[in-house]
């Protein structure tokens, strides 16, 4: 018996090879898709799962309440962790970070590689093994990743070995005690080496100071430990060590937020620490990794949706044989089973299909969206879990529900071939429509997606960012004597305008690093607050600034050591009357030091456009606050010629650092990599739910026109022309569509609203992207049904009314 089922569903799947053809590619297409998107969204969500003690372990952060927002502070003053493990009951254990760029020495070759200045504590808290020698951080030890050991000491032992650290202009020996394997890819920790916090150039300057706050501190709880107690807890922490800060805050209008709290401490799990809420850029990759998982479940949802729906009509074109089935005496759990079976079969046909599909396809997905996921990660048992159930309940209603109906229905009605769902076919009829919400809100998606890319890309930033090189220099160099060998080296070559250095990039370079400071102070009772930029002179002129009074920093001027260049809206923090040029203040009512305003320009758009315009404050680098980027304006034409100059003065004035120099636009441009990857994926998604809902439709309509051959014979007899037969046929399933569109634009508006306000500066949702969308949807539809419209409107009659 088994035999012959497996024998018949072959046969049936062959005789229908239009319909299996459609059901085969749409839900393979959809698997391979839905598992390449699956596994990058289980690889995110298992960041910092391998910590053995990481349902104990929280990053720290701060909550503050102010009179607008409420705002978060990531990183956390050099003091936090060792008081926190000291006056906070309930943490046994804490750690702190700071992450940076080193100059090694090794057998007297000098190479450039990150670090982490942190505490022994580290090893007792996180998880990474050892794999040679011992996790010991002595003043004067360093531990190595396997990477780094290889890139340092090549093929020999390290352990034992000596290497020099530079600190400011001295070199500090240092020993290799251990060798760490390679953080895991899924890690929010990386490390290539670990130095002791006291070796930090800034330790004896911050060790006891509370309000620079440049570490990650994370802790660790006791053992049922509740972290809302520590919450509640650090109300009366942080008024002991933050008073004048709440104080400001309550003058300056704050409300009160949890507990009565102007600032709270915000601890955050381990595991969440990849997701923070409380960075733009973790909440950001949240969003888009869900969307993945929204994408995925569209893609398979859809093609199940067809698998559904054709399965499902082609089983009742077979009404006569399940009518001769139960005239021999076959059951109700016999013909369930054969109509299951032949689903089952074809939907592992898919699953094979679409897994070498997905196998072929990994390589260039890796690379376009640089996920790094591994094909093993099918193996996983949540993965298999997740197939096995997909497999069950697709093809349950496939051949389930169809079995199901006929085996209720009357066996002569059945042996008659008039088996039905109702006249009025709703269920398919919406499944259809579901179909076409998921298509429609996708194209929406992309079409608002792209048009705020267009936006970001597209919109003045009030500075010149096409023609202005930006060159990182790195932890090796003194940036401030190789802007000037620059300088010296550039002078009079050709396409070479101007030249001048800070301490903070625009956007993101190619050495990955966007940073800002920001600095508060008290001004006659109220609290100030604005970014910190060091720069050189000639900074207005290079980056075209637009200065509106004033001027820029001159060499010539000793004044200006105690000078600052502001923006408009720090000129309006000032207030009336004072935000002006020649305006003297102090930056604490108690620093004896008198500043005053030298230059005013223009506001420009140094953050990206998810921040709104803040004060800004520019000051006269000196030798304690080095050039850590030089930006070079060279003429219009000719850009690619600069670059090779620029990258040529750089390799005689720093042959020892790689030159990384990239033009400020691309920079700019780097800060929007998860929009542009988003938009990548809503295209990649909608262009793959079009194309298998219009498969589906069209093989829905090949097999309602087979059904309805006799009624269109039947009218032209009478009289009906070909035209009238096609939009006869097609108008059914315009209207789906239509109604669709209808459903999907509110949805699609709501949705798309909600992320265009992470943005302070947007574009808007025009009325023509909902018009755009839902013609373009219409009229694929159109095209897919009438192609098989127009074939069955010009049959001939005779033929038509032949047919049984």
């Amino acid at each position: 018996m088994w035999k012959t089922y497996i024998k018949i569903a072959f046969r049936n799947i062959w005789k229908a090879k239009q319909i299996t053809f459609v059901n085969v590619v749409g839900l393979s297409v959809a698997i391979a898709a839905a598992m390449l998107l699956c596994m990058t969204v289980y690889k995110e969500f298992s960041y910092d799962n391998f910590h053995e003690k990481g349902n104990r372990l929280y990053s720290v952060s701060k909550v503050l309440h102010e009179p607008e927002k409420i705002s978060y502070m990531p990183n956390m003053p050099h003091p936090m962790g060792p008081t926190l493990k000291a006056e906070m009951p309930g943490i046994v254990n804490s750690v702190r970070m700071g992450n940076n760029s080193v100059a090694l020495r090794v057998n007297g070759e000098l190479k450039s590689i990150s670090t982490i200045y942190t505490e022994p504590s580290f090893f007792n808290m996180f998880s990474f093994p050892v794999v040679k020698g011992e996790a010991k951080l002595g003043l004067t030890d360093i531990v190595l990743s396997e990477k780094s050991a290889v890139t340092l000491f090549g093929d020999s032992d390290p352990i034992g070995r000596q290497v020099e650290l530079k600190t400011g202009d001295t070199w500090k020996a240092l020993t290799v005690t251990g060798i760490l394997k390679n953080a895991p890819e899924n890690s929010s920790v990386g490390y290539a080496t670990l130095i002791r916090l006291e070796n930090h150039p800034d330790y004896t300057t911050n060790n006891n100071n509370w309000f620079n706050v440049s570490l990650e501190t994370f802790v660790e709880l006791q053992p049922g430990t509740d972290p809302e107690t520590i919450r509640r807890a650090s109300k009366a922490f942080l008024e002991k060590y933050f008073g004048e800060d709440i104080a400001r805050q309550k003058n300056g209008g704050a409300k009160p937020g949890d507990y009565g709290a102007y600032q709270l401490l915000g601890l955050i799990p381990m595991r969440e620490v990849h997701f923070s809420p409380h960075s733009n850029l973790g909440g950001e990759k949240k969003m888009l990794v869900l969307m993945l998982l929204f994408i995925a479940a569209f893609l398979l949802f859809i093609a199940s949706i067809n698998f559904v729906n054709l399965t499902l009509a082609r089983s009742f074109t077979r009404a006569r044989e399940v009518g001769m089935r139960k005239v021999m005496g076959a059951g109700k759990w016999q013909l369930s089973l054969q109509l299951w079976g032949e689903a089952l079969l074809l939907f592992l046909i898919s699953l094979l299909i679409g897994s070498l599909i997905a196998y072929l396809l990994l390589p260039g997905y890796n690379a376009l969206f640089k996920s790094g996921v591994s094909f093993s990660l099918l193996l996983e048992p949540k993965f298999i879990a997740g197939i096995v159930i997909t497999l069950l309940v697709v093809t349950g209603l496939a051949g389930g529900y169809p079995a199901a109906i006929m085996a209720r229905a009357q066996t002569l009605m059945v042996l008659k071939g008039k088996m039905t769902t109702g006249k009025t076919n709703y269920f398919r009829n919406s499944l259809i429509v579901t179909q076409f919400v998921f298509s429609c809100l996708l194209i929406i998606a992309t079409l608002i997606a792209w048009r705020q890319m267009d936006y970001l890309k597209n919109k003045p930033l009030g500075y010149n960012t096409s023609e202005v090189i930006s060159v990182p220099v790195g932890p090796k160099e003194n940036g401030k004597a190789v802007l000037e060998r620059l300088r010296a080296d550039l002078k009079g070559q050709p396409g070479i305008i101007s030249m001048t250095g800070a301490n903070a990039n625009f956007g993101m370079g190619l050495d990955g690093s966007a940073s800002t400071s920001i600095i508060t102070w008290d001004s006659e009772g109220r609290e100030l607050k604005a970014h910190w930029l060091g720069i050189d002179h000639d900074y207005a002129k290079t980056m075209s600034l637009q200065l509106v009074d004033g001027r820029d920093f001159s060499t010539a001027m000793a004044s200006d050591s105690n000078g600052f260049v502001i923006n408009e809206q720090m000129a309006r923090q000032f207030g009336p009357g004072k935000g002006q040029v020649g305006f003297r203040f102090h930056l604490d009512d108690e620093d004896p030091t008198e500043y005053h305003v030298v230059g005013i320009v223009k506001d420009y758009h140094f953050k990206s456009l998810r921040q709104e315009i803040e004060p800004q404050l520019m000051h006269v680098l000196n030798g304690s606050d080095n050039v850590r980027y030089i930006f070079v304006r060279v003429a219009p034409g000719g850009l690619a010629a600069s670059m090779d100059r620029v990258a040529a003065a750089w390799n005689r004035a720093a042959p020892q650092t790689p030159f990384i120099g990239s033009f400020v636009n691309e920079n700019t441009d780097r800060q929007y990599r998860t929009e542009a990857t988003l938009t990548k994926i809503f295209i990649s998604g909608g262009v793959l739910t079009i194309i298998i809902s219009c498969m589906g439709l069209f093989a829905m309509a090949v097999l309602i026109i087979g059904q309805r051959t006799r009624e269109i014979g039947i009218r032209k007899v009478l009289g009906a022309s070909a035209a009238g037969v096609v939009a006869l046929i097609s108008r059914d399933f315009l209207l789906l569509v239509g109604l669709a569109i209808l459903i999907a634009s509110p949805v699609a508006y709501f949705l798309m609203n909600q992320w265009l306000k992470e943005f302070a500066y947007r574009t808007d949702i025009h009325w023509s992207v909902f018009v755009l969308a839902g013609g373009l949807a219409m009229l694929i539809a159109a095209l897919t049904v009438s192609f098989q419209s127009v074939r069955a409107a010009l049959m001939n009659p005779v033929k038509s009314l032949r047919t049984e």
